[in-house]
């Protein structure tokens, strides 16, 4: 009889390592479906966020002109400022010509539109 130096394995612990392989490689696939699944799901979550970082920018370029408006409109402030100053004082000395006060009395329209027309204070 012939002696082999291989152990013999048993029938069932030859399933078990089976079992316990296509296990491990079942448990692989999912694993691999889901990796990609999550990546399919990135990948579009990335492609949102591209489309929104080109509408923030289209949205800031807006913004950088809208102050630039802005800042040429306030540089202006300083003469409009001046001319309603200007404006002021020549309303306080056309009151003081007018009416000797230092406001002009407020005027009722109608009753400036009545003195002009003849007859006009008839009631």
């Amino acid at each position: 009889m012939a002696s082999d130096a291989s152990p013999i394995v048993p029938r069932p612990a030859v399933l078990a390592a089976a079992l316990v392989a296509g296990v491990a490689f079942l448990y692989m696939v999912k694993l691999m479906h889901d990796i990609s699944a999550n990546v399919g799901q990135m990948a579009g979550e990335m492609a949102s966020m591209s489309a929104d970082m080109g509408r923030m920018r289209l949205d800031m370029t807006s913004l950088a002109q809208d102050v630039s408006v802005m800042r040429q409109q306030v540089s202006t402030l300083p003469a409009i400022a001046e001319d309603m100053g200007r404006m002021r004082n020549g309303m306080e000395r056309l009151s003081g010509i007018v009416g000797g006060g230092d406001q002009i009395p407020a005027v009722n329209p109608m009753g400036v539109i009545q003195q002009m027309i003849p007859g006009g204070e008839r009631r």
